[in-house]
């Protein structure tokens, strides 16, 4: 059975690892490259919380992100990676044996629909779990410069630096067998398992993720914004910022000043009380990764459950 599984996805297997082959020597010799002009340009020295006065650091972090800044489009295309793997592995792994009728040839061979199903998925998921994560370990260090300047919570770090990358590929690979499943066509598998995808990442990441633990919130009165020092670092993510009035009710987003008006009286001049920003710690980007990896977990049980719920049923 084991042999059988390989000779029926050899084809899927071998494109995917050419293609992590490729991916791993282009972040290999990119990170090399990002990492000696980070320690060349003295970047490890502008990590702080302020910049002082004639610090030369901004103009450093520009002219590396001048140098570098187009790899940061490469890395939000690797966030569709899980995707692809589930939508052109995992979706016709049934879905292409049910189209063809190869099933039932297996079925009169004394084999189980569990065992089948069983040896199929075991192969599948951990050959991709495993490409997955060796794929994590050089996402990590090659990220880690802008990791570095712009913190872990910025949407391409954070996506391709946990285990929350680990549970993408295993989500996909899931959603992509239950919709072959489902569907029992690789044509409409694949299209299912793109909306599957869509439909439980974008409100995980959009919705549920600023607000895995209650956010801190820093107020500044208007009186005081040019003198109060913020505890808000680089490294932190900021979920919200904007203005209290009167009422007390907060408004996302700064008013417009002109250059004729101060600060101060710009945010009088508009009702603006004090100042807000809400953000969430450096420090929690481990405790929401793995929150996050434990929802894609739970439903990729779910997934595989109801996968082999159907093919008990199937004719």
């Amino acid at each position: 059975m084991i042999w059988l599984t390989w000779r029926q996805h050899r084809l899927e297997g071998l494109m995917t690892l050419g293609v992590l082959a490729v991916i791993g020597v282009f972040l290999l010799l990119t990170g090399r490259a990002m990492a000696t002009s980070f320690q060349q340009l003295g970047l490890s020295h502008c990590l702080g919380q302020t910049t002082p006065p004639g610090s030369p650091c901004p103009d450093l972090i520009m002219a590396f992100g001048t140098q570098y800044g187009l790899l940061q489009i490469f890395d939000i295309l690797l966030i569709f990676l899980p995707l692809l793997l589930g939508a052109l592995v995992g979706a016709p792994l049934i879905a292409r044996e049910v189209e063809q009728h190869t099933h039932l040839l297996v079925w009169t061979q004394s084999i189980t629909r569990l065992r089948w199903l069983s040896v199929k998925l075991a192969l599948v998921l951990v050959a991709g779990l495993l490409a997955s994560g060796a794929l994590l370990a050089v996402l990590i260090w090659w990220y880690s410069p802008w990791a570095q300047l712009d913190g872990s919570f910025g949407t391409n770090a954070y996506d391709t630096s946990g285990p929350v990358w680990v549970a993408e590929t295993l989500l996909s690979l899931a959603l992509g067998v239950l919709a072959g499943t489902l569907t029992r066509r690789v044509g409409p598998a694949i299209f299912l398992t793109i909306v599957l995808v869509v439909a439980i990442r974008v409100p995980v990441a959009s919705l549920w993720r600023p607000n895995f633990e209650a956010p801190i919130t820093q107020t500044t009165p208007i009186g005081q914004v040019n003198t109060t020092q913020s505890t808000v670092s680089t490294q932190d993510w900021i979920v919200s910022q904007g203005y209290i009035d009167a009422q007390g009710n907060k408004h996302d987003g700064l008013v417009g000043c002109t250059s004729n008006q101060t600060s101060v009286h710009c945010f009088q001049a508009n009702g603006a009380l004090a100042l807000f920003v809400s953000y969430q710690p450096a420090d929690r980007f481990w405790t929401f990764q793995w929150i996050e990896t434990g929802i894609y977990v739970g439903f990729s049980v779910l997934a595989l459950f109801a996968a082999f719920w159907l093919v008990r049923r199937l004719n």
